[in-house]
């Protein structure tokens, strides 16, 4: 089974690793869950959390990267949609693939 286009040319863009804490903001307005994004590029990323979305499931993301310099970072905002997830931990851990659909901020 193929992957739609969108996908496999979010995949061909160049994966950055990183350790940002990462909030969740459902679109339903539920509770903020949090997480921490392991790689973003420039049309994705990839989260770990303990939240499990719906599949396809839009919502916002907010990083805020650490603070590794003297003058503070702006946290990235976006809005993604979920083009997967794993269960790495049984019942505590998935991890999230993640379509960037609008850079917020």
């Amino acid at each position: 089974m193929s992957q739609p286009k969108s996908w496999q040319d979010a995949r061909s863009a160049r994966r950055v690793p990183v350790q940002f804490r990462a909030k969740i903001c459902p679109a339903d307005f539920g509770p903020t869950q949090y997480g921490e994004c392991t790689d973003l590029s420039v049309k994705g990323m990839t989260l770990r959390t303990s939240y499990v979305p719906q599949p396809q499931e839009e919502f916002e993301v907010h990083l805020v990267p650490p603070r590794i310099a003297m003058e503070p970072v702006k946290p990235f905002s976006a809005r993604v949609r979920v083009v997967r997830c794993h269960e790495i931990e049984q019942g505590q851990l998935y991890e999230l693939g993640l379509l960037i659909l609008e850079v917020l901020r």
